[in-house]
């Protein structure tokens, strides 16, 4: 991404599509131009199942932004979540032979690695987390220094091909050209963690409405991600079912009386619930709001016994970081980061993302982290997608993301 020009970033979630256009300076200088937000109902858990609900929804939120921002997108960043999306480390060594290592060495080692990816999946990124030479460990760069064996472990984040089709081709059907595919949990860490937590491991938990993604960050680098597959959405079904109430309304209930647990006073406090009785009439009722967070108490406890289990499972083990930063519209919910904390048995940060915002002239919340992430992607320059299996090194599109594009241009 060069300096000075305009990034369009689009994150599909499960509940909304967020645009964002800003303006790239030089680093971790940018400023937002526009920003467009919709409801997205044709996403479930991550995964497109309805392409016409989903395209309206990204083609009203890019206006949007286009409208603020002053500016025409004709290409985007765009976010892809979900189970389909995996993670894992692979390791490869190279004999050298007593030389210097060269960037063929490298290109060479990647290469490798793609080969143990699955023929029906695509990789997005192939980050490359720890070298080793010879006999020493923990080696950044290996770039020019003398070895025997080089080994190299990386993070290889790769999509089943069908949900990364439906994508470019909804992005193609909005006249928009797809230059990044970013995982939505990698994004959500580069919208939340900043220099200061780059010395230590971190596990961001973006709190989404579909599904909770986890990324594991090893001083800054990411090196691993997982997903829970329940959200917000899912506290909303319960408040709709137990307070026999519409989705809308216990949306409401939530966002302005839901708490992670009950407290003392809750018994006291009362708020009225829209309850659907016979014949669809609605009737008023006063409710205590015990009665409503008393339903939300159960799945989150649920949702972050979850997560510490997949924390605790994972190849880092629970012991990869002391603290957990929680980003997304479901952490803004009062208790949240207490909860968090006595369930994981960790620390819980929370940070405010005006912080990361010093020169744009907007305010957001954390619900747009992801999106926010996205731009720091690009604007990082670190966009590594659909990297071949033979690494060509004239660059030339090659492979399956080469056919979509064509099948695209050809057929929209």
């Amino acid at each position: 991404m060069k300096k000075n020009s305009i990034v369009t970033a689009i994150d599909i979630g499960s509940t909304k599509v967020c645009c964002f256009i800003a303006h790239i300076g030089d680093r971790d200088n940018f400023k937002i131009l526009g920003i467009g937000h919709c409801l997205c109902l044709g996403v479930k858990s991550g995964i497109i199942i309805d392409m016409e609900s989903v395209e309206k929804s990204v083609a009203q939120a890019v206006e949007s932004a286009e409208k603020m921002a002053n500016f025409r997108a004709r290409s985007a960043y765009v976010s892809i979540s979900g189970k389909n999306v995996e993670s894992k480390i692979a390791s490869m060594t190279l004999t050298l032979g007593g030389r210097i290592v060269t960037k063929d060495d490298l290109l060479y080692l990647f290469g490798q690695c793609s080969k143990e990816i699955d023929p029906n999946r695509e990789i997005i990124h192939s980050i490359p987390v720890l070298y080793s030479v010879d006999s020493l460990n923990g080696i950044k760069d290996p770039l020019g220094m003398f070895a025997n064996q080089l080994t190299v472990n990386i993070n290889l984040v790769t999509v089943a091909k069908p949900q990364l089709h439906n994508i470019l081709v909804c992005l193609g059907r909005c006249h928009l050209d797809v230059i990044g595919i970013v995982a939505a949990g990698y994004a959500a860490g580069l919208g939340v963690i900043d220099e200061a937590d780059m010395p230590e491991n971190q596990i961001v938990i973006d709190f989404g409405g579909g599904i909770i993604s986890m990324a594991f960050f090893y001083n800054g680098i990411f090196c691993g991600s997982d997903v829970v597959p329940m959200g917000g959405k899912n506290i909303t079904s319960d408040i709709a079912y137990g307070l026999n109430v519409s989705i809308a309304n216990a949306e409401r209930l939530k966002t302005l009386h839901g708490a992670a647990f009950t407290a003392m006073t809750d018994n006291r406090d009362m708020i009225f619930a829209p309850v659907i009785e016979d014949n669809d009439i609605i009737n008023l009722q006063q409710i205590p709001k015990s009665a409503l967070n008393q339903i939300i108490q159960p799945r989150i406890e649920e949702i972050f016994m979850a997560v510490r289990k997949k924390i605790n499972d994972s190849a880092f083990g629970s012991d990869f970081s002391r603290s957990v930063i929680i980003t997304g519209g479901g952490s803004l919910m009062t208790g949240l980061r207490d909860f968090a904390s006595g369930i994981l048995n960790k620390k819980v940060k929370f940070k405010k993302m005006d912080d990361f915002l010093d020169g744009s002239d907007v305010q957001i919340g954390n619900n747009f982290s992801v999106v926010l992430g996205i731009i720091k992607f690009a604007q990082l320059n670190d966009y590594n997608f659909a990297k071949t299996k033979s690494l060509a090194k004239n660059g030339e599109k090659i492979g399956f993301l080469k056919k979509i594009l064509n099948w695209i241009e050809n057929n929209l």
